[in-house]
């Protein structure tokens, strides 16, 4: 994962208590394993996930009805305003009948179709762009949108067994060109854990 580098300091010069004290400058690999160190590994044994955030993500929980019933919305956020950018994770678990009923009528995609335009109409979106990907042997599908406020999102959707997992970096138009890789990064580093794994 790439971030961007802060531009190496000047040499700085110090006059403290009568002594001279001079602070070398910081070298490009010194900016690199600075901006590399907010990128950690952060594992979900309950949500059975892992992925790079730049930080410890804050974790919170929401009730959303759907037509098979309320279902509760797992999700992981990390801001980092100073970048105007957002990074979130989140997952819901649906119930085994309704995911027997679309495998058995060959419906998983219309599913994550269904999970596509929910987060459209939640977000006043409109669509830019749309791709099918997967995660191993599961489907999903990446779709790239811009809501209010100027902002712009990269969305990955996967529905793994009953769960349905989304991916997404939301910023500003402004900061897009300059995050690319971040989010790029970001997005491709999600993995699913092994069952019954106990990661350290």
């Amino acid at each position: 994962m790439k971030a961007r580098f802060l531009p190496c300091s000047l040499a700085v010069v110090i006059l403290l208590s009568g002594y001279i004290t001079i602070i070398p400058p910081t070298s490009a690999n010194q900016a690199l394993k600075i901006a590399q160190s907010i990128w950690k590994r952060f594992y979900s044994p309950a949500g059975g996930f892992s992925i790079l955030m730049p930080g410890t993500p804050i974790q919170s929980q929401q009730k959303v009805n759907t037509k098979n019933g309320a279902v509760e919305v797992n999700i992981f956020t990390v801001e980092r305003p100073q970048d105007e950018v957002k990074y979130t994770v989140s997952y819901i678990d649906y119930p085994e009948d309704y995911i027997e009923i679309l495998k058995r009528n060959n419906l998983v995609e219309q599913a994550i179709d269904a999970g596509k335009k929910t987060a459209l109409q939640n977000a006043n979106g409109t669509l830019i762009s749309e791709t099918k990907i997967s995660l191993g042997d599961y489907l999903g599908k990446e779709i790239n949108y811009t809501k209010p406020g100027d902002k712009i999102i990269k969305h990955r959707i996967f529905l793994v067994e009953k769960r349905l997992y989304q991916v997404s970096a939301e910023t500003t138009k402004k900061k897009q060109k300059y995050l690319t890789k971040s989010i790029m990064g970001f997005c491709d580093s999600f993995t699913l854990l092994p069952k019954n794994s106990n990661p350290i």
